[in-house]
């Protein structure tokens, strides 16, 4: 009965061993969850570069790098791995129309046949330098030949004073004014969009301000407005 006992355990010890020997070849140096941290919406591109390396015995090739959403775009750059060999993947992000936690996938698919695919978990906070309130501007059933308004509140959210330098409307129809130009860090000002509308064509654009701010020279904003007669 030992003896039984002595061989079950050894056998178990075995299988436990080779399971946990078992890895995937391709292994994320930063690890699989990284963090692009806080950034603005600047209208711009985001980039983060992370690290693969083959960590096994045998060649290695990826085959695709996706993401799990059109915002978010991944480039290799090289697909063949010799053992020990590395290379960079080149991610970037679009922060426009997100604040907030954001969190998105990478996907990296390679030769490995029992870890083909390898996932990393990209997260991370878009904020607003010069945040709008409300983020949108909603013209709802305006009638055409009557002029139609809305407010905006912009706060400057950073520690550095930034000018707003000018405001780009999607339509002819829409004009805006603005109470002032200079804020200072905390300091808000009061942005008015007047509709006047001519016609039964819908408004369906962005609004863009434009600031002397490095962390969000451009704040884009959704319009709307949906035209009846009269």
């Amino acid at each position: 009965m030992r003896r039984q006992i002595f061989f079950y355990f050894a056998a178990a010890a075995i299988v436990l061993g080779g399971a946990t020997k078992s890895k995937a070849q391709l292994s994320v140096i930063q690890g699989n969850e990284i963090s692009f941290g806080k950034i603005f919406q600047t209208g711009a591109m985001v980039y983060k570069v992370i690290t693969v390396k083959n960590v096994g015995s045998d060649s290695i090739k990826i085959s695709s790098v996706t993401t799990s959403c059109g915002c978010t775009a991944a480039i290799v750059a090289t697909s063949a791995l010799a053992p020990g060999e590395k290379t960079d993947v080149r991610i970037q992000f679009n922060p426009t129309g997100y604040i907030g936690d954001v969190t998105k996938y990478i996907y990296i698919s390679n030769s490995d046949k029992k870890f083909p695919l390898i996932t990393v978990k990209m997260t991370g906070y878009v904020a607003y330098a010069l945040q709008p309130t409300p983020s949108y501007v909603l013209f709802n059933n305006a009638r055409v030949g009557k002029v139609d308004s809305t407010e905006i509140d912009l706060s400057n959210t950073t520690d550095k004073e930034m000018r707003i330098t000018k405001v780009d409307l999607p339509s002819k129809e829409l004009t805006y004014r603005l109470n002032k130009v200079l804020l200072k860090p905390g300091d808000f000002a009061n942005l008015e969009i007047y509709l006047h509308p001519t016609n039964l064509r819908d408004i369906d654009g962005y609004i863009v301000v434009h600031t002397t701010s490095d962390r969000q020279p451009q704040l884009q904003m959704r319009v709307f407005a949906g035209l009846v007669g009269n």
